[in-house]
């Protein structure tokens, strides 16, 4: 639900410099003069406000609305921060591979749960084996995804090497025939009656038949 009320309206910036001041407990009254001398408010409070700035009570409504809201959006946020840098571990520790990381985390979870005194159960609605409400299913078929993918990307990777060295091994020939190509450029230099062929008037086509025949024989 979209917010409507005069902090709602406000910048992002301001909100949210607004809502680090509330998690941090600062005065309602610090906040406010703080607040509606900024100005942005100022221009409000003489225009779209009627000369009424930010009151306590405008203050209280966002502390029970939007910044409920923002701890709650900041809060996520720290927990997918949380995830990532146990996935950045997990990958470290199982050698750069993350589902097996996962596996071996789950593995563990799943004895301690056990060891706890908690039994895999079988829940009659989903029809489904769970062990502390999660259900094995999903846990299980979560972790073979990681795993086909990382798979995927393992294939992914071998190609890229087989077409690399592919590349190489073109480039090497490439420059060895280039090499001939100079080569041969000088012995013909060398030749006489190459030049004298090279340099006559004949046409493009019968210079070339001319140089082959004289420069190869029989092979051309």
């Amino acid at each position: 639900m979209a917010r409507t009320g005069k902090i709602a309206r406000l910048p992002l910036a301001v909100r949210e410099e607004l809502n680090a001041r509330l998690r941090d407990n600062e005065n309602g009254q610090t906040i406010l003069a703080w607040l509606n001398a900024l100005p942005v408010c100022q221009e409000r409070i003489k225009g779209d406000w009627n000369g009424e700035p930010v009151s306590d009570a405008n203050l209280s409504i966002w502390r029970s609305g939007g910044f409920a809201d923002w701890l709650k959006e900041e809060e996520q946020v720290h927990r997918i921060e949380k995830l990532s840098e146990l996935s950045l571990r997990v990958v470290k520790a199982s050698g750069g591979n993350l589902s097996e990381g996962l596996m071996a985390i789950a593995a563990g979870k799943l004895q301690e749960a056990l060891e706890a005194g908690c039994e895999v159960e079988f829940d009659e609605a989903s029809g489904k084996e769970t062990i502390s409400g999660v259900s094995v299913d999903k846990l299980t078929g979560a972790l073979a995804k990681i795993r086909a993918m990382e798979l995927e990307a393992q294939k992914l990777e071998v190609k890229k090497i087989e077409v690399g060295q592919k590349g190489q091994a073109l480039d090497l020939e490439t420059r060895k025939f280039n090499h001939l190509r100079v080569k041969s450029f000088i012995e013909w230099m060398a030749d006489e009656r190459a030049k004298e062929l090279a340099n006559s008037d004949m046409a493009a086509d019968n210079k070339l038949e001319a140089l082959g025949k004289h420069l190869f024989g029989d092979a051309w």
